[in-house]
């Protein structure tokens, strides 16, 4: 069995050990805190996740009143050449968690998030920050391409969106910490002792955090 494969024995065994519904409701709870905060705009409308999974997250997002799809490379389609099974201007909002990072070539499913969002629609993408990683990025080997908030943004533009907002990925935190200088994010994230899933630590010293949340508008 391969590096890559033991990997994702273990991510599966670990999967199981989570509680799904906690984690979907945390994520949705930041996206849409992120969301206001950076566009003044709730997590609502129509929704794409791209890379989502098992769908737990668009049946969690249904359930908040949204009208979500998904797709996956477990459907056979391979974001770095397929054409996604959508017409074009089809939803609000699309989603990439933790996706980019596991593509050697991310123009072709850049390409095709633009297609299928509305004019003025917004990609949320989240990824690890190479900045903060450092080596410890590659400690994955399903990751390939390494993105810092320079790079990402540089890779948005290039792709035809405008960056609306970029910071850290912390959950349980106050929304003012999008509004603080980018460095200072992702310093706070780094010194926290606890990462955020920590149930015995104070809800002060948990949050830690290497990762990017980034919202990008299309442009059309």
């Amino acid at each position: 069995m391969t590096t890559t494969e033991n990997y994702f024995k273990q991510w599966q065994i670990d999967q199981k050990k989570v509680d799904v519904g906690f984690l979907n409701a945390r994520l949705f709870s930041t996206i849409d805190r992120f969301l206001r905060v950076a566009s003044g705009r709730p997590l609502a409308g129509r929704l794409l996740d791209i890379g989502c999974g098992d769908g737990s997250f668009v049946g969690y997002s249904v359930g908040r009143g949204l009208s979500a799809r998904g797709v996956d490379i477990g459907d056979g389609v391979n974001f770095e050449s397929d054409v996604l099974p959508f017409e074009a201007d089809s939803f609000d909002i699309a989603t990439m968690f933790s996706v980019i990072e596991h593509l050697r070539d991310p123009a072709n499913i850049l390409s095709e998030a633009r297609r299928v969002l509305a004019s003025g629609g917004v990609l949320v993408i989240i990824t690890p920050n190479l900045d903060t990683t450092g080596s410890r990025f590659w400690d994955d080997p399903t990751h390939v391409h390494p993105y810092n908030p320079r790079s990402l943004t540089r890779l948005m533009e290039m792709s035809g969106f405008e960056t609306v907002s970029l910071g850290l990925w912390s959950v349980g935190k106050t929304s003012l910490l999008w509004r603080l200088p980018v460095p200072l994010q992702f310093f706070i994230g780094r010194s926290l002792p606890f990462a955020g899933l920590n149930k015995y630590a104070p809800w002060f010293l948990k949050g830690r955090s290497t990762t990017m949340l980034g919202a990008f508008r299309v442009r059309k």
